[in-house]
């Protein structure tokens, strides 16, 4: 709003000190210029009994207890006669910042010169519909309507004045709002509904209704200022909202809400289930809060750049939970627009795919198991066992036949065992979301007993009981570390070190297996890391799957470094519970 656009008298304050008045309050209040009043205090512009109601009414302006507010009021002029004045107060934004204006509307001596002058000192300007309403009279007709109530009903003046206001209402009109309204005309208290009002063709709009009463300095109400606001957009916006989130309440997906700095808005009930994170610990925080550090910087400029350009963003991403687990989802991020096209809105869809990718690498590494390991061992049977038809084979020749036939056997055994322990993973009957104690030491003992000539040692820090999800299915992932460790050592004895580190700002735990082999292959190592098959030389490439699909379906990350001097690292790292030691 700018100074140009009204004519009629008016002020602009922040915190009762003027910030800008017109020329014609200039006139009326006998200043030189609008630069003499700026900064002046509002109180000391209108005589001492009506500086406390006018603080008053304008507190209530500034807190947003009411959109607008009359008064009756008299300014001290240049003169020795002060100006009776009906005063109407209401929050604008006056160059980039909320402030009050107040119009100021002359009263006359006469009832003739007071329609007179409120017709005159009109508010045609003003964005909503305002009326004036005389309770002197009876049904309380209007006495005057601006230029913005004419546009909202289609009405002419000459079809409203002296009419009551209510040949607005229309059969869907709730009989609950014009009963408040009359309450608060027989009780002489401003009020505020929200209700269906039908225009002169017949459509109807949702409008917004604040009536308020103006007082003599008796404390005798003389006119009802109505404030009327087309709020039809915004009920529609209201009821979409209201069936988008019935909706949403019911979708496995999750849905977020935000605004445009990111700040979270709104969560389902599958949001809360797949973070850990209530509504009432997400609303107020920003998005980022489910940011894992798996994606770098770029990752999200990128993704900032295009939906603030108002584009459609689609990506597969890794989360973070509340307690730290890790999840696989696929997201689309919309942008929500005005009917200006201002982006307002962002609504996030999640799904996660975990289950789903890890079922994709579970499916290839399997083809290739069979493809390569099976087929290579099935390839040598048949061989073994032709040279086994020979019966002038020598006994020597027979032997060394006849124990590879077992070894590939063993070998295809121990496929099938792997098989079944991945199954295990997807069992549904596993209890993985179930959290218990784990005792690094006792798993650590089982290996030592079973491999008696490796050294393996165990460092559990004094940090407390230790507690995560399916303690079971982990000591299978730590084994698999252990048991690779030592029989892909090549030297004599192997050796092997197991020790845990827990994170100090975090509920997170790091347990580290090392070892003095020759060191995990790159090609491996990158496909882990990747999260993609390649050709694999060896079993040892399943045993590293099985370790990086259990990590992840327990919300966790597998990372493998090299030894110093020789050898590998697997570090899981994992989100623990359980407490501390004080």
């Amino acid at each position: 709003m700018s100074a140009e656009t009204l004519t009629d008298a008016f002020l602009i304050h922040s915190d009762l000190k003027l910030v800008y008045a017109n020329p014609p309050f200039c006139t009326l209040v006998g200043a030189e210029s609008p630069a003499q009043l700026v900064g002046t205090p509002l109180a000391d512009l209108v005589t001492s009994e009506y500086r406390r109601p006018l603080r008053e009414q304008v507190a209530r302006i500034e807190r947003e207890a009411a959109p607008t507010l009359g008064l009756t009021v008299e300014f001290q002029t240049s003169t020795d006669q002060p100006q009776r004045a009906i005063v109407v107060s209401s929050l604008v934004e006056w160059d980039g910042t909320e402030r009050v204006q107040t119009s100021v509307f002359p009263i006359a001596g006469a009832d003739d010169d007071v329609r007179r002058s409120l017709y005159d000192q009109t508010m045609d300007e003003a964005p909503v519909g305002i009326t004036i309403a005389d309770p002197n009279r009876e049904d309380n007709p209007l006495i005057y309507i601006n230029d913005a109530f004419c546009e909202l009903t289609g009405y002419s003046r000459d079809e409203v004045l002296g009419q009551n206001c209510r040949f607005l209402q229309g059969e869907n009109t709730r009989e609950e709002s014009v009963a408040k309204m009359r309450a608060a005309i027989d009780d002489e208290v401003p009020t505020t509904v929200e209700l269906r009002n039908y225009r002169k063709d017949g459509s109807m709009f949702w409008n917004r209704v604040t009536i308020t009463p103006i007082l003599d300095d008796a404390g005798t109400v003389t006119h009802w200022l109505g404030y009327q606001q087309d709020i039809t957009v915004e009920k529609r916006y209201e009821q979409d909202l209201s069936l988008f989130k019935e909706q949403a309440e019911g979708s496995d997906k999750a849905i977020v809400i935000t605004d445009t700095e990111g700040r979270i808005q709104y969560v389902n009930p599958a949001f809360e289930a797949m973070t850990g994170y209530t509504a009432a610990e997400a609303r107020g925080r920003n998005i980022s809060l489910v940011k894992s550090g798996q994606q770098d910087e770029t990752f999200y400029a990128e993704l900032w750049e295009q939906i603030t350009a108002g584009e459609i963003w689609e990506a597969e991403l890794t989360n973070q939970t509340k307690h730290g687990e890790l999840f696989e989802v696929s997201q689309k991020i919309i942008p929500v627009t005005d009917q200006h096209g201002d982006i307002t809105n962002f609504v996030a869809i999640e799904q996660d795919i975990t289950e789903k990718v890890l079922t994709t690498q579970t499916l290839d590494v399997l083809n290739r198991v069979m493809r390569h390991n099976l087929r290579n061992a099935l390839n040598a049977i048949d061989g073994h066992a032709e040279l086994l038809e020979d019966r002038d084979l020598d006994p020597d020749a027979r032997q060394a036949s006849v124990a590879a036939i077992r070894e590939q056997a063993a070998s295809m055994q121990k496929i099938a065992e792997k098989t079944a322990e991945i199954r295990s993973i997807w069992n549904p009957t596993e209890a993985h979301e179930v959290w218990d104690r784990l005792d690094l030491e006792a798993v650590v003992e089982t290996y030592q007993r079973r491999y008696p000539d490796a050294e393996i040692t165990c460092s559990v820090a004094n940090e407390g009981e230790i507690q995560v999800r399916n303690a079971k299915l982990l000591k299978k992932a730590i084994g698999e570390a252990v048991t690779n460790a030592i029989e892909h050592a090549g030297r004599s004895p192997p050796v092997v070190t197991v020790t845990t580190q827990r994170e100090s700002d975090a509920d997170q735990l790091r347990i580290r297996v090392a070892d003095n082999g020759p060191g995990i292959p790159a090609v491996e190592r990158q496909a882990i890391e990747s999260g993609a098959e390649t050709p694999l030389g060896h079993s040892l490439g399943i045993d590293l799957w099985l370790m990086e699909w259990i990590t992840t379906t327990l919300g966790g990350e597998l990372t493998i470094t090299d030894n110093e001097p020789r050898g590998s690292v697997v570090t899981f790292q994992l989100p623990v519970g359980g407490s501390r030691n004080e």
